[in-house]
């Protein structure tokens, strides 16, 4: 369900950070919109995009950690 626009606070609260940890995101590379007047705007899309590109490491070795296991267990 696509959600819009939002402020970085209302997008921090979605995310279950601060305000703090929010604006350090959008300097480490989260994408956002400014306004000419200054407003910072968030896609909820591009949040759930940035939090899934670290993900991605954890899964491989879950998976690997898994199929390890699956393999000692199966010997």
């Amino acid at each position: 369900m696509a959600r819009g626009w939002a402020k970085p606070k209302q997008v921090a609260g979605y995310a279950g950070v601060s305000e703090r940890t929010m604006r350090k995101w959008l300097k480490d590379g989260l994408k956002f919109s400014q306004l000419p007047t200054g407003t910072i705007l968030v896609r909820y899309e591009w949040v759930d995009e940035y939090l899934n590109s670290f993900e991605s490491d954890q899964d491989l070795l879950n998976d690997l950690v898994n199929e390890v296991c699956t393999e000692i267990s199966a010997n």
